[in-house]
């Protein structure tokens, strides 16, 4: 798939999850590609009927034709997804300084969208949110114009800012990341969860479905580098996790980084996950009058392997050799600090130390296939842990 297409979808994904606008009078009929004179549109009641019947238009046609039937199924699988979002916390969010940041970053993707204004897409994406959460559809179908139009050059841009790349991890830097995991620390402060799961683009796909009183925090690009950053901040709001699976290292194969920062790097998430942990009334009326805090029970998982064909390709994946060095030290940090490594649960994932082809999209993320031998592979995980 050309590297244009992945981009639109990531650009319009990025804008679906916090930049949903909500004026009932007016709404896109067209999304529209602009890459300097050339601008090329597709009818938003195509990608409806394509979402719930599959039916490709003659128009649709012209943008899937580059498209595997793979990648086909991973795109309208993107139309039906629907994040929950909650609204209080997105409102606090967006009014922040980060949140706002980020609104000046997906501005200059919309043609236009500077006109708009940060305060009226933030406004907008507070009052657009549904019962059902967010998607890309209802984003196009509420937008209030006839037609959005991207510019392809600054939304690539966006999506870079967006995707950290070799060498290093730089998410913390990035608006996106920031909001995100505001937004996570603002809607988890202070709650209380059976199980957590910590990890990159891999988890992030499974979103809430480990069940009830679980909270995935997954997300795209993380290393160990941003996994310290992020816990520093989620431990600051008091969350409480029973249990905890720290998914990590796949990226840190993928950027530069010394094994000596990486061994730092997970013993000291290690430590803060420890510090999620639930207190435990032993005396009186309240939690103040006696108690104790129990640690949570924490998993690691091992480094992901690609495909062969992708691990040989710098700017997909981490080399196989790298990936082994990386599950090395993730053995003996677990030695060190007294906590397992489950391998077994995710070997149907895999052909020795390569990822299964048949389970993939690209020879690095997991399809829909992988994410549910994956999602029943955390879930006997939890169910094991005391």
């Amino acid at each position: 798939m050309p590297r244009y297409w992945y981009g639109l979808l990531l650009s319009s994904a990025v804008l679906a999850v916090l930049c949903l606008v909500a004026t009932p009078t007016l709404a896109a009929e067209k999304i529209a590609v602009r890459y300097g004179l050339f601008e090329q549109s597709l009818p938003v009641v195509d990608l409806r009927q394509y979402a719930e019947t599959k039916t490709v238009s003659p128009a649709l046609n012209g943008f899937l034709r580059f498209a595997s039937q793979e990648q086909q199924q991973e795109f309208r699988s993107l139309l039906q997804i629907k994040l929950p979002i909650d609204l209080v916390a997105l409102d606090r969010v967006l009014n922040g300084k980060t949140g706002v940041k980020l609104l000046q970053q997906l501005a200059t993707a919309i043609v236009g969208g500077d006109r708009a204004g940060v305060q009226a897409l933030r406004a907008a994406a507070v009052l657009g949110i549904k019962e059902q959460g967010l998607s890309l559809l209802s984003f196009l179908e509420t937008y209030p114009d006839q037609q959005l139009s991207l510019d392809l050059p600054n939304a690539l841009n966006v999506v870079g800012a967006s995707s950290p790349k070799p060498p290093t991890d730089t998410l913390p830097d990035m608006p996106f990341w920031q909001t995100f995991v505001e937004y996570q620390a603002t809607t988890s402060q202070k709650k209380q969860y059976q199980a957590c799961l910590f990890g990159d683009s891999i988890s992030a796909p499974l979103v809430n479905a480990l069940g009830e009183h679980t909270a995935n925090f997954a997300i795209g690009g993380m290393s160990s580098v941003s996994l310290v950053e992020q816990l520093k901040q989620l431990t600051a709001t008091k969350v409480t996790c029973e249990k905890a699976i720290i998914a990590i290292g796949t990226n840190d194969a993928w950027y530069t980084i010394a094994d000596d920062r990486f061994t730092q790097n997970l013993k000291e998430a290690i430590a803060l996950t420890r510090q999620l942990g639930t207190p435990t009334l032993l005396y009186g009326n309240n939690i103040n009058s006696g108690s104790v805090v129990s640690t949570p029970k924490i998993v690691l998982l091992p480094a992901f392997y690609s495909t062969l064909a992708a691990s040989k390709k710098p700017e997909l994946a981490g080399p196989i050799p790298r990936v082994e060095a990386i599950n090395r030290l993730i053995d003996d940090v677990a030695k060190a600090e007294n906590v397992p490594v489950e391998t077994a649960a995710l070997q149907p994932l895999f052909d020795g130390k390569t990822l299964k082809a048949s389970l993939t999209t690209d020879g690095v993320h997991l399809n829909a296939a992988g994410i549910e031998i994956y999602r029943q592979a955390l879930l006997n995980v939890l169910s094991t842990i005391p």
